[in-house]
């Protein structure tokens, strides 16, 4: 896993979004953001990640990282309905998840001394 990664992934969300792959977008927006949060906590010498999106969110806010765990829920859930064919609005949704994404990383990465976007 790779920060590097993570920046390919979010220019593939806004990508998506320019072109209206809109399911795309949101898929791109959640795993830009889940590989953030698993590099996050691995720098915080959580060794063992658990794959479950809720128990990794309970990892976060243990972080301190309340926002940050629902934004990743959000996430989450966002992918589960584009990626099933449950209903999304589209770019409204695809925007918004751009956009929880965007802040997650910014957020996640300020707390790590970095600046990703």
């Amino acid at each position: 896993m790779s920060l590097d990664k993570v920046r390919s992934l979010l220019r593939q969300a806004e990508e998506d979004l320019r072109v209206a792959c809109y399911d795309k977008c949101i898929s791109s927006s959640y795993f830009s953001c889940r590989m953030m949060v698993e590099i996050f906590l691995r720098s915080e010498k959580i060794e063992h990640l658990p794959r479950r999106d809720d128990k990794l969110a309970n990892l976060l806010r243990n972080q301190g990282l309340r926002e940050e765990a629902d934004t990743h829920l959000f996430l989450y859930d966002m992918r589960k309905r584009a990626d099933y064919g449950w209903s999304i609005s589209g770019r409204e949704d695809a925007e918004e998840s751009l956009s929880a994404a965007k802040s997650l990383i910014s957020s996640i990465s300020g707390r790590m001394g970095l600046r990703l976007i």
